[in-house]
């Protein structure tokens, strides 16, 4: 049964959308909505920086004066991140205004303790708006304001600072690389993960991952590989982690996906697949889905150009990119409705925007490399470290053969591998 769940987006500021629940597992469609940084109606002190999708405003320091700017302006309650002992700390002005105070010291990341990163989460998100966060000079403001936003749209670590960056204007902390760290830390999985990087031994080079929500959690797969199947559902046995979706980066060309052997031996797990793919599965995804398991969520990021049904899974500091971005290489642009200016485009939008430290994993690998850094592979992958022009002309020069398992592995992969 599917149940209608109420979500928010992947991004800077979004909108609340439909959650398709399946059981424990769930799949959440979301849809981008504006944000930024507005001119104001009501007149907010110089130097604040008002976040109206949010409703936030970002202040440093402030006199009595600019704190009664604040409150004349429409300031509803107020979080500050310095010690309430602190010099300018506006305490008595704005409970002197009515005002809601709380008082959350983040004078460091090493203070984003998990208790810490709660309190601000419940603080967010019972204050009235608009809110008001301060600290001296605004740059930890932003720090409250990124940890909601990743709550609400279930943004992993890398995807949380590529929205922090991309706001407008940018929140201040993310020029600040020990900020930044404390941030993804605050925002990894509170409990250990179960990651497993797994490689197809019958001859395709293929990457399987496996992803659980900790000892005998709730578990996904990354692209299957038909002659592994046993392989892997004994590994998730072995580790008393419960399989719920079986996810396809794309519909390969050379191996048959192991997706429907899984199903036939397990009924209840779930294949998942682009929609644009065109292919069968359970569960259809598209650009800014998120698939959740546990407490756990991979989100879905369109990369087509190697097929036009290529998708990108981020998860925590990692992106899982199919054949959309190989180690120093990428999927050939010539066979199923491929473009190599659709790919160009896909991988610099979409993989090349997250943080430079977020590590890259392939569907393939066929020197014995295992994985890499988005700030790697924008410096030396050969092709798309080019400028576009430059990539097309490599790409249209590769005259590679035909691949040897396509005619077998295609109508299989079109209905998810699905074993008669």
């Amino acid at each position: 049964r599917i149940d209608p769940k109420r979500s928010l987006t992947r991004g800077c500021a979004r909108a609340p959308a439909h959650c398709l629940e399946h059981r424990s597992a769930r799949i959440s469609t979301v849809k981008p909505s504006p944000t930024g940084f507005d001119e104001l109606t009501m007149s907010f002190p110089e130097g604040t920086i008002h976040y109206a999708g949010d409703d936030v405003i970002l202040a440093g320091d402030m006199t009595p004066e600019q704190v009664a700017a604040c409150v004349a302006a429409g300031a509803k309650s107020w979080l500050y991140l310095n010690e309430d002992c602190h010099a300018k700390c506006p305490k008595a002005d704005v409970q002197a205004a009515s005002l809601p105070f709380e008082c959350v010291p983040v004078m460091s990341p090493a203070a984003l303790t998990p208790g810490v990163v709660d309190k601000l989460l419940d603080v967010m998100s019972a204050s009235s708006k608009p809110l008001v966060i301060q600290c001296s000079t605004a740059t930890r403001a932003g720090i409250p304001l990124i940890l909601a936003k990743a709550r609400a749209e279930k943004l992993g670590a890398a995807s949380a600072l590529q929205a922090a960056a991309s706001m407008d204007p940018p929140l201040k902390f993310t020029a600040r690389p020990e900020l930044c760290a404390g941030v993804a830390k605050a925002l990894a999985p509170r409990k250990p993960t179960v990651f497993r990087q797994l490689f197809d031994t019958s001859g395709s080079s293929t990457y399987t991952y496996l992803i659980a929500d900790g000892d005998g959690g709730d578990a996904i797969l990354i692209d299957p590989v038909l002659e592994m199947v046993d392989r892997d559902l004994r590994l998730c046995e072995e580790l008393g982690v419960t399989l719920k979706y079986v996810l396809n980066t794309h519909c390969h060309a050379d191996h048959i996906t192991g997706s429907g052997l899984i199903k036939k031996k397990m009924p209840s797990v779930k294949s998942v697949i682009a929609e644009a793919s065109g292919a069968k599965a359970d569960v259809k995804v598209k650009h800014g889905d998120r698939v959740s398991f546990g407490d756990l969520h991979v989100e879905v990021r369109a990369t087509p150009g190697h097929t036009a049904g290529c998708v990108s899974y981020v998860f925590d500091d990692k992106v899982f990119t199919g054949d959309a971005l190989l180690i120093r290489g990428c999927g050939r642009t010539d066979f199923q409705e491929g473009s190599s200016e659709t790919l160009y485009h896909a991988v610099h939008s979409q993989i090349f925007t997250l943080p430079d430290d977020t590590v890259v994993y392939p569907a393939h690998d066929y020197k014995g490399h295992r994985s890499s850094t988005v700030g790697e592979e924008k410096r030396l992958n050969p092709r798309l470290s080019k400028s576009k022009p430059e990539f097309v002309d490599i790409m249209n020069k590769l005259e590679l053969s035909y691949p040897k398992k396509i005619d077998e592995a295609l109508p299989a992969n079109m209905v998810c591998g699905i074993q008669d």
